[in-house]
């Protein structure tokens, strides 16, 4: 296990307190990635194994894999400890280090009576509690590992190297050094500052201010504007370099990076290393600022119109870029996520990033004057690299946005890092960086998403150590002898609701909100999009099919009823059921369940089920109303602070009914100018942005053998079209009222 750490840190790293990095490209650079399932997969087995025994409460077991266990901790930690000294020295690190000892030291001393007296025994209630304590501090266990691994890969991030920059223009090198020859010694100190070489000022202090210190200064485009760049092109944020180092850069062949050695002699990069590391929080604070006035652009007229409260609703592409880089977009929150992930309905990358820029460049208003010129541009500029940023970090897509990459990253460079403040030029460089060393970077919208969520409500641990009495015949697979029946208690009913909440996660979770909404546009539409989603397709009706099928075994269990009283008991037994899943917040669940029960045409009436029973049914009814287009439903998805499971048929309802509307319309105050129509693109959005909360992870210890029964049965009902299985259910459902009715007439 350590040999598999060590080798992977080889590639890349040298072990040691100085770091040299990989001669690897920069485009198939990858730091070393930790996860338990590939890095360290020795000690996931005797875990398993671990918690089968707990479940059986085999203590002789348990008292043989303890050993293993520790065992396997204390290497990973053993292997852990070779990483740079860098990376352990940081105070991340050392929290989630001492946090797997700590819970290594609980778990070990739990153990120990069984370690040292093989014939240990205890009372049936001091087993119980024994076991689930080991359970809990194995739990604990394996979450700080978790978390220690995921802070290791991070400060490894940290040490990647960045990309060489590529060769400026040749009259740009010669004006730059031209005009550093002729610097005297004030443009010398001023220089100084801009590429970050240590000087002592006339009152005695370090001008070599750290990226912190300039942000501070910069807070506001006027400051901002006090110490432009005196110098062109790279030169102003990188600092001279050596003609001799410089060399040409190619975009699209594999190159080498030049070891951190080398950087350090070119003053400049090392400079911008540092300041990439330091501004990534600062980023957003120096686009705070807000002009006072925004000046309309003469075109907006015609490519831009606002509804009566002032909300846009039609625009053209340059009029939308111009739009989201004006103040006067600050009060519609929702219109850059309507953007980033609808542009591809109406445009391509290629055309969004000539937007970009050709608003980056755009001439201003003749009416300002040179100051307040200087500020409106400083603001445009800004608002431009804070878009693009938000584009490359969350809503990136490798096989689509892949073609832009090499002019975005020469953007970046020859203007961006010109233009702007060298903690704006750098983070965006650094995210290029991050998007280029991934193998197929897709954007972190949707992580981010779920990291907040578990940030304000952590995850429960949920677990359940009842067991069916007919287990033995689960486990062989003998699946005609089980009965819904057996789980009728408190317990197994939490069982059931558990293990079906994990099966609908596990399917849900395969496939990305917004490839959804785009299979169902497709779907609506018979147009395909620019991009590819035909994988995300089939996962989605995966998911939803597996939905209805477990629609239609409530429904069979409910209808095969022999007697009204046993109906009554089955109908009770699945509003229970449904009950449970809708408080772990697994809506696709109770919505399938609890619509089984609804089902009057072959259900019938449901006056006779109990007033507790009522209660759950009306709620439920309530909660998943038509009429009132699931709001309820819709708020609850919309203020979850915890794992959710949708039933998409709110979603798939929302996005479809929009799609009737037209992509593009005539502006109303000047026909003929086609503009896209952003009612359309609005309540798609909105439903993509209620999935992503959705994909917070459920912690749910997973009952293969219940999981197993569960799937197979489920999936008996996707055997046969859906109408086929409505005839079936509706001739089961017509057995029972024959047979009533022929006792009342053998009565008459």
């Amino acid at each position: 296990m350590a040999t598999a750490v060590n080798t992977s840190l080889s590639k890349s790293y040298t072990v040691g307190d100085n770091t040299a990095v990989s001669s690897t490209c920069i485009l198939s650079l990858n730091p070393p990635q930790f996860d338990i399932e590939r890095t360290f997969p020795a000690i996931l087995d005797p875990v398993r194994l671990f918690r089968e025994a707990a479940d059986a409460h085999d203590i002789a077991s348990m008292r043989s894999l303890s050993p293993i266990i520790l065992h396997g901790l204390t290497t990973i930690l053993r292997s852990m400890s070779q990483l740079p000294q860098d990376v352990r020295d940081a105070s991340g690190y050392k929290n989630a280090e001492s946090g797997v000892r700590h819970y290594k030291l609980l778990f070990m001393s739990h153990v120990q009576p069984l370690l040292d007296n093989k014939d240990f025994e205890f009372e049936f209630v001091c087993r119980r509690q024994f076991i689930l304590q080991a359970l809990e501090y194995l739990n604990a266990i394996m979450s700080s590992l978790k978390r220690f691994m995921q802070v290791a890969e991070r400060e490894m991030q940290q040490l990647k190297p960045l990309p060489d920059i590529p060769e400026e223009c040749e009259e740009e090198v010669e004006a730059a050094e031209a005009e550093e020859d002729s610097n005297d010694l004030s443009g010398v100190r001023r220089n100084s500052l801009l590429s970050g070489d240590t000087h002592q000022s006339s009152e005695g202090s370090s001008t070599d201010r750290t990226c912190v210190e300039e942000v501070e200064d910069l807070g506001s485009p006027d400051k901002l504007l006090t110490i432009r760049h005196t110098k062109r092109g790279l030169a102003a944020i990188l600092g001279p370099l050596s003609v001799n180092l410089r060399r040409k850069i190619s975009f699209s062949k594999a190159d080498t990076v030049a070891p951190v050695e080398k950087l350090a002699a070119r003053g400049g990069h090392a400079r911008a290393t540092a300041n990439i590391r330091n501004s990534i929080a600062l980023f957003s604070e120096i686009l705070d600022g807000k002009l006072e006035n925004s000046f309309p652009h003469p075109d907006d007229s015609t490519e831009l119109f606002l509804d009566k409260n002032g909300v846009l609703q039609l625009a053209s592409l340059k009029g939308l870029v111009r739009y989201l880089t004006s103040v006067v977009s600050d009060d519609d929150l929702e219109l850059p996520d309507v953007f980033f992930l609808c542009f591809r309905y109406f445009s391509t990358p290629a055309l969004v990033l000539k937007a970009f820029m050709e608003r980056y460049k755009e001439d201003l208003p003749g009416r300002l004057s040179p100051d307040q010129a200087s500020i409106h541009s400083m603001h445009v500029k800004m608002r431009v690299a804070r878009l693009l940023n938000q584009w490359v970090d969350l809503h990136w897509r490798h096989s689509e946005d892949q073609e832009v990459f090499a002019p975005l990253l020469q953007f970046a460079f020859s203007d961006l890092s010109r233009d702007l403040p060298r903690s704006v030029s750098s983070k965006f460089i650094d995210t290029l960086h991050n998007a280029a060393c991934a193998e197929k970077h897709y954007g972190r919208r949707l992580e981010k998403t779920v990291q907040l969520i578990q940030g304000s409500s952590p995850a429960e641990e949920l677990c359940s150590l009842w067991e069916p009495r007919n287990k033995k015949a689960m486990v062989k697979g003998d699946y005609a002898k089980i009965k819904l029946s057996n789980f009728a208690s408190p317990h197994g009913m939490e069982l059931l609701a558990h293990q079906l909440t994990v099966l609908l996660w596990e399917k849900y979770r395969e496939f990305q909100p917004e490839d959804a909404a785009r299979f169902w546009v497709e779907e609506a539409t018979g147009k395909s999009t620019y991009g590819v989603s035909s994988e995300a397709g089939a996962k989605v009706t995966t998911y939803a099919s597996f939905e209805k099928a477990l629609h239609l075994w409530a429904l069979d269990v409910i209808v095969s009823a022999q007697s009204t009283e046993d109906r009554i008991q089955k109908v009770q037994f699945v509003l229970e059921w449904a009950q449970e899943c809708h408080i772990l917040r697994n809506y696709a669940g109770s919505w399938a369940l609890f619509s089984a029960c609804d089902r009057q045409s072959l259900v019938g009436s449901l006056s006779n089920i109990g007033a507790k029973h009522e209660e759950i049914l009306l709620t439920l009814r309530v909660f998943f109303s038509h009429t009132t287009r699931m709001k309820a439903y819709k708020e609850a998805i919309q203020s979850s602070c915890g794992p959710t499971l949708p039933t998409l048929v709110l979603f798939v309802g929302d996005v479809k009914r929009q799609c009737g509307n037209e992509e593009c319309v005539d502006h109303p105050n000047a026909p003929g100018h086609k503009l896209i129509n952003l009612r359309r693109y609005r309540p798609l959005t909105r439903a993509i942005r209620d999935m992503e909360r959705c994909h917070t992870p459920y912690h749910i210890q997973r009952v293969d053998y219940v999981c197993q029964w569960m799937e197979e049965v489920i999936c008996t009902y996707l055997s046969r079209p859906e109408l086929e299985w409505e005839d079936v259910l509706y001739d089961k459902s017509q057995r029972l009222e024959k047979k009533r009715n022929r006792k009342c007439s053998v009565y008459l």
